[in-house]
C-alpha cells in the first residue's frame, strides 16, 4: 500500500497532522475530540478568510442537525488548548453575527519532507542621509527575496506584497499574520564610500522574538556574495534543508562593477512599475549597465524583460518585429554568460511563445525557469498564457493561480487569472477576479475592459457598458482608449460612431506603433467578418503578441467556421483541437 503522503499545518509552536488528525506542540499531542480537530483544521486551512458559521456545521457535522452551541463548544475548547483568553484572540477571531477567522500565519507542509517554511522580506531600510539611494535599498531588498526564492523549500513573499510596507507602521506580528508568513525579515543597508553593509534581524512572526541577528559589511564590488551569505544565514537559522544544487547556487558569486550594478537596479526598479515611461528607462538603464560590463547576466535578462513587454500588445511602445528580436538576442547573451538564470529563460520561453510562435520551446524554457527558480512568479504567469492559448484551461488557470500564491498583489499575475476564467468561459469567475484586481488597483483599464466583456458575454450589456465607458478614463488618448471606444460604440449599437472611431485610430496608426488587431477587434463586433479577415492578416505580419490566444478568445467563436480563420491558426502553430495538445511528457 502507497503510504499517505505527509500533510502538516503549522502556525506559532502547534502543528497539525492532517492525516493523522493530531495537534501537537512539540513533542507533545494535545487530545482532543474529532469535531474540535475537524473544526481547526477547517479554519486553519481557509487561508485567513471568514468560514460562516452555517458552513462550519455543515462541513463538521455533515447531514446532521446540529445547533450553533456546539460550534461554540468546539470554539471554547480550541481556544484553551491554544492558549488564548477571552480577549486575546492571536489564532481564532470571532467575526460578529458572522462566523470565524483563522488569524495567524499558517505554513503549509506537503509530501514527505516537513522542511517547508514561509517569510517575508520587508523593505530594507536606507541609513543613508541622501533619499536618491532609496532605489538601493529597495534593489537589495529585490536582491535578497530572489536569492531566497531559490530555496525550494522556502515560501517567500513576493517584492510586490512587501513593497506595501514600505514606511507603514504596524506591528511585526499583524504584518506576518496579513502575509501568511511564520517569519520575518526586517534590517538597514548602508551603501557609502564604495561599501555595502547590512543589518538583518529574523522575528518570529507569531511571537515578535529576535530568533537571530547579525551585519554583514562588504565592498560594493563583492556585494553579490554579500546577499548570498545573508539568504543562507538566514535559510540556516529556520532549519531549511538546502539541496546540493541549491547550495551551490547561493555559494556562487562574481565581483561587479559597482556602477553596473547600480545601473541594474534602477532599471529592475523602473521594470517593476510597468508604466510605459518607465518600462523605457529601465530598458536605457540595463542598456548602460551593460554598457559598463558587458559581462553581467542580469543586466542583459533585465534588457529582454523590458524590450518584451514593450513590444506586447497593451503597451504597444513599439512594433513586434522591431522590439522581440531585440528581446531575444538580450535572453540569449544572457544564458550564454550564465546558463542557470530563470530570468533569462523566462524572457526567452516569452519572446518564443509569442513572437516565434514555437510553442515546444517556449514550454521548455519556462519550465526551465520554473525549475531554476520555483518561486519566480513571472514565470508562472508566463506559462499561464502559454496554456491558455493552447486552450488547456484547467492547467492555465493553475499556473495562475500559483503565480497570485508567490505574488497576491501583482496586477499581470491577477489580470491573467481573470483573462484565464473569461478565456474559459466562466465569466462569473472572470468578473469576480476582475473585481478582486480592481480592489487591488481600482484604475487598471484592462481590468475594466476584461469586465465589461465579460458582462458582454453574460447577456448583461448595460453592465457591460458601463464597465468599459469606466476603462475608457484611464487610457487618455492611448490606442487602446480609441479601440476601447470604438468596441463600446459597436456593442451599444452606435455603428457610425464606431466607424468613426476606426478612422481615428488609423489616423493614429500614422504617427505611432498601433497594433493591426485593435481594427481587427472592432470589426469583428461589427460583424463585418471580410474587414475583420484583413486586419487579422496584417495582424499576423506583424507577429502581434495576442495571436496566441486565437484558440481561446470567446469574441472569435463567429469566426471559427471559416477558412481563412483555420489558416489563421495554421500561421500561428495551433489547431482547431488544441484542447487536446501536450507539449510535455
Amino acid at each position: 500500500m502507497k503510504p499517505q503522503e505527509t500533510h502538516l499545518l503549522e502556525f506559532g509552536p502547534f502543528r497539525i497532522d492532517v492525516g493523522e488528525r493530531l495537534l501537537r506542540r512539540g513533542t507533545d499531542v494535545i487530545p482532543l475530540t474529532p469535531k474540535a480537530i475537524e473544526t481547526l483544521i477547517i479554519l486553519a486551512s481557509s487561508g485567513g478568510r471568514v468560514v460562516e458559521k452555517e458552513d462550519l456545521i455543515k462541513r463538521v457535522w455533515p447531514n446532521t442537525f446540529v445547533e450553533e452551541v456546539g460550534l461554540a463548544r468546539n470554539i471554547s475548547v480550541l481556544r484553551k488548548v491554544l492558549g488564548e483568553g477571552h480577549d486575546d484572540s492571536q489564532y481564532i477571531e470571532t467575526i460578529a453575527r458572522r462566523g470565524y477567522r483563522f488569524i495567524a500565519p499558517v505554513s503549509e507542509i506537503r509530501g514527505d519532507s516537513a522542511e517547508s517554511r514561509s517569510l517575508a522580506v520587508l523593505p530594507l531600510v536606507n541609513l543613508s542621509n541622501n533619499p536618491d539611494e532609496d532605489f538601493f535599498a529597495d534593489g537589495m531588498t529585490d536582491e535578497l527575496i530572489s536569492c531566497l526564492m531559490k530555496v525550494e523549500a522556502l515560501h517567500v513573499s513576493s517584492r510586490t506584497s512587501v513593497m506595501t510596507y514600505k514606511g507603514v507602521r504596524r506591528s511585526l506580528r499583524q504584518i506576518a499574520r496579513e502575509l501568511n508568513v511564520l517569519w520575518v525579515v526586517e534590517g538597514t543597508v548602508l551603501h557609502s564610500e564604495g561599501r555595502v553593509r547590512i543589518s538583518a534581524r529574523l522575528i518570529d512572526g507569531t511571537t515578535e522574538k529576535h530568533l537571530w541577528t547579525a551585519t554583514y559589511e562588504k565592498d560594493m564590488r563583492d556585494v553579490l556574495a554579500l546577499q548570498n551569505e545573508v539568504a543562507s544565514e538566514i535559510a540556516c537559522a529556520i532549519r531549511v534543508k538546502m539541496s546540493i544544487p541549491e547550495q551551490a547556487r547561493l555559494a556562487q558569486s562574481r565581483p561587479i562593477i559597482p556602477e553596473a550594478y547600480q545601473d541594474y537596479l534602477r532599471g529592475r526598479y523602473f521594470w517593476n512599475n510597468r508604466t510605459t515611461e518607465g518600462l523605457k528607462r529601465a530598458r536605457d538603464y540595463f542598456q548602460k549597465a551593460i554598457e559598463n560590463d558587458p559581462t553581467y547576466a542580469p543586466a542583459h535578462s533585465g534588457l529582454a524583460d523590458a524590450y518584451a513587454v514593450l513590444g506586447s500588445t497593451g503597451y504597444d511602445v513599439m512594433p513586434p518585429a522591431e522590439a522581440m528580436p531585440l528581446a531575444k538576442a538580450a535572453a540569449m547573451k544572457a544564458l550564454q554568460i550564465d546558463d542557470g538564470l530563470a530570468e533569462a529563460h523566462a524572457a526567452l520561453g516569452y519572446v518564443k511563445l509569442v513572437y516565434d510562435w514555437d510553442w515546444a520551446g517556449a514550454e521548455r524554457e519556462l519550465l526551465r525557469a520554473i525549475e531554476l527558480n520555483p518561486g519566480y512568479a513571472t514565470a508562472h504567469q508566463w506559462q499561464g498564457e502559454l496554456l491558455m492559448g493552447l486552450s488547456r484551461s484547467a492547467e492555465a488557470t493553475e499556473a495562475f493561480r500559483r503565480a497570485l500564491e508567490l505574488d497576491p498583489l501583482s496586477i499581470p499575475c491577477n489580470l491573467g487569472l481573470g483573462w484565464s476564467h473569461y478565456f474559459s468561459r466562466n465569466y462569473d469567475l472572470a468578473i469576480e477576479q476582475h473585481r478582486r484586481t480592481l480592489e487591488i488597483a481600482p484604475n487598471v483599464p484592462m481590468a475594466l475592459y476584461g469586465l465589461g466583456l465579460a458582462y458582454h458575454h453574460k447577456k448583461r450589456p448595460e453592465q457591460g457598458i458601463s464597465e468599459l465607458k469606466r476603462a475608457l478614463k484611464f487610457f487618455e488618448g492611448e490606442p487602446a482608449a480609441v479601440m476601447l471606444m470604438s468596441v463600446t460604440h459597436a456593442i451599444s449599437g452606435k455603428r457610425e460612431a464606431a466607424v468613426r472611431d476606426l478612422e481615428r485610430l488609423q489616423q493614429l496608426s500614422q504617427q505611432r506603433y498601433v497594433p493591426a488587431v485593435y481594427s481587427a477587434f472592432v470589426y469583428i463586433v461589427l460583424n463585418d467578418l471580410d474587414n475583420a479577415f484583413e486586419w487579422l492578416n496584417k495582424a499576423c505580419a506583424e507577429r502581434s503578441s495576442y495571436l496566441i490566444f486565437l484558440n481561446a478568445q470567446p469574441s472569435l467563436d463567429k469566426l471559427r467556421s471559416d477558412p481563412r480563420y483555420l489558416d489563421l491558426l495554421k500561421r500561428v502553430g495551433l489547431k482547431l483541437d488544441a484542447p487536446s495538445r501536450r507539449l510535455s511528457n
